[in-house]
């Protein structure tokens, strides 16, 4: 496997673990409740292990599942956080404060270099095995 195809799974990896850590920040500051703590923690780790499942799928070459699971769980991540955001705030998401408004935004960004990274690690694998035929 190349260094940069390893650095792809790094930065899968390392982006899930920054849903948390931005959430933490921002819990401390007290512009996250409980709730929204939790869902960084949950996406964070949903996306490492799925980062470390498909890392060890690639080395296998085998049936490409985790793949597949690091391009839904970021998707989810897109589509659920404005929902949950909604449901708690109790305000649409274009009238969010600008400290949430930020906050998902951060979140969503997180998850789209997530989906980028995740469609990259597929293809390499759809390459490497075409190669391996």
């Amino acid at each position: 496997m190349k260094l940069i195809e390893k650095k792809i799974y790094f930065i899968y990896v390392l982006l899930g673990s920054l849903y948390f850590i931005s959430k933490l920040i921002y819990y401390i500051y007290n512009f996250v409740c409980l709730s929204g703590l939790m869902l960084g923690l949950v996406s964070a780790v949903l996306t490492i292990w799925i980062g470390i499942g498909s890392f060890k799928e690639y080395k296998k070459a085998g049936k490409s599942v985790a793949h597949w699971l690091a391009i839904v769980g970021p998707l989810f991540i897109i589509l659920y956080s404005p929902f949950h955001m909604t449901v708690r705030i109790g305000i649409p998401v274009f009238q969010f404060p600008v400290e949430k408004f930020t906050i998902l935004l951060i979140f969503e960004c997180l998850a789209i270099a997530q989906l980028i990274l995740a469609i990259l690690m597929h293809k390499e694998l759809i390459l490497n095995a075409k190669k391996g035929r």
